[in-house]
């Protein structure tokens, strides 16, 4: 009995859910403008890369940083923005080397991934 009562109900939940549609209005109006027959399209600005606006040496230079300071594990990926280090360092030596590649980077952050051993 209560298992048929609940169906009922269940069903006729649904039914007057659907006869609840929105009977908005659906009549739309374009407006246009005659008026004025100068208007131009707007100019779309074109997004440069900044990988071209890094200096095309800037890896080697900061190798060459870190190599001159006995970090040979170290390497710099210069396509990413900042700078990116990699490789493996002296565990107590973080801040060298963040310090040596950020002098050689003409004082610019670089990102350390690096890891230290």
């Amino acid at each position: 009995m209560k298992l048929k009562v609940l169906a009922v109900l269940g069903l006729a939940a649904v039914a007057g859910l659907a006869g609840c549609k929105s009977t908005a209005n659906t009549n739309t109006t374009v407006v246009t403008n005659t008026t004025n027959t100068n208007m131009t399209a707007a100019t779309p600005v074109m997004k440069t890369n900044e990988s071209a606006t890094t200096d095309p040496n800037l890896k080697s230079k900061i190798e060459a940083a870190l190599k001159a300071k006995g970090f040979t594990d170290v390497t710099v990926d210069a396509s990413t923005t900042p700078a990116t280090l990699r490789g493996t360092y002296p565990k107590d030596k973080i801040a060298e080397v963040i310090a040596t590649a950020q002098e050689a980077n003409g004082g610019k952050p670089v990102k350390n991934e690096a890891t230290g051993k």
